[in-house]
């Protein structure tokens, strides 16, 4: 079982031979000094433009993300292409993006103390928002990934970075009593006509799932019989059943490979008549209140 202090060994060891990340990276968990403060390294995010970033450094709580400006950041990107579809994706509307630039304009490097005094600016800003924010939750990394929390919460909300490692740990805040689920979706047992569903968003088996820019909308599409089959037949059920939602919890790997579902919002599915292999979901909430 991965402790807390395993997971923050490895996220450090991850970067170990990218130098000035490993640098600065280092000095803000050391300076902080704060077990409270969770963090994530090398996390994959969409812009609001519509690009992607590896951030270096997420902290969850206060919705911030640090990027270290080396030279070979952007051909860093390119690279890891391949990678990005299956990694976690957060969505950075409303998020805080700091920079931090290795060189100067000139090209040269700058100094370790220059590269210092930046960091601990950083850090400053950091406590400070701690300090003054009236609905920090401490980082319990033992139930960070628990059912738990979030059903005393009482609600599910992608402000509050809503992940779970297993299917039936997200079914748990809905009411589910089983042992386990290895299917794609699961009806919720309350007499509505909601579910949830745990796709993948990229292309896996017998569809490509697509995650619109801005993350309002999912485009599910059929890419064999198979799956055209599994497509006509969800149309049969939602000509049926309408007002049909789906709570969505999106499957992913973290940064250190493990498997994640991370909640990204609750969809209703309409039918389009311009392409029969397709049926795409709007998103209709960002929250979701807890079923027990």
């Amino acid at each position: 079982m991965l402790t807390k202090t395993d997971y923050i060994l490895r996220s450090l060891q991850k970067i170990r031979n990218k130098k000035w990340e490993f640098f600065i990276i280092s000095r803000i968990i050391h300076a902080l000094d704060d077990d409270e403060i969770e963090f994530v390294t090398q996390q994959y995010v969409r812009r609001e433009d519509a690009t992607y970033a590896l951030t270096d450094l997420y902290l969850p709580q206060f919705n911030l993300h640090l990027e270290i400006d080396e030279p070979h950041h952007e051909e860093e990107i390119e690279k890891q292409k391949d990678t990005l579809r299956t990694r976690d994706l957060v969505l950075v509307t409303g998020h805080r993006i700091e920079r931090l630039k290795v060189q100067k304009n000139d090209k040269t490097l700058k100094s370790l103390s220059e590269i210092r005094s930046e960091v601990d600016d950083l850090v400053k800003k950091i406590r400070l928002q701690k300090t003054l924010a009236s609905d920090f939750v401490p980082w319990d990394f033992e139930t960070r990934y628990s059912p738990k929390p979030v059903i005393e919460r009482g609600v599910v909300r992608i402000a509050d970075n809503v992940v779970f490692r297993t299917q039936t740990d997200a079914m748990r805040c809905f009411g589910f009593k089983g042992k386990g689920w290895q299917k794609g979706a699961w009806k919720i047992p309350d007499g509505s006509n909601d579910y949830l569903w745990f796709p993948r968003l990229f292309e896996h088996g017998m569809w490509r799932n697509e995650l619109s820019e801005d993350g309002t909308a999912i485009h599910e599409r059929a890419i064999n019989s198979e799956g055209r089959a599994s497509i006509k037949k969800q149309r049969q059920d939602i000509s049926e059943q309408p007002n049909r939602r789906a709570i969505v919890f999106a499957k992913a790997k973290d940064a250190l490979g493990y498997s994640l579902l991370r909640y990204v919002g609750t969809f209703q599915p309409r039918i389009t008549e311009t392409d029969p292999d397709v049926i795409s979901f709007y998103r209709l909430a960002t929250t979701e209140k807890v079923r027990i």
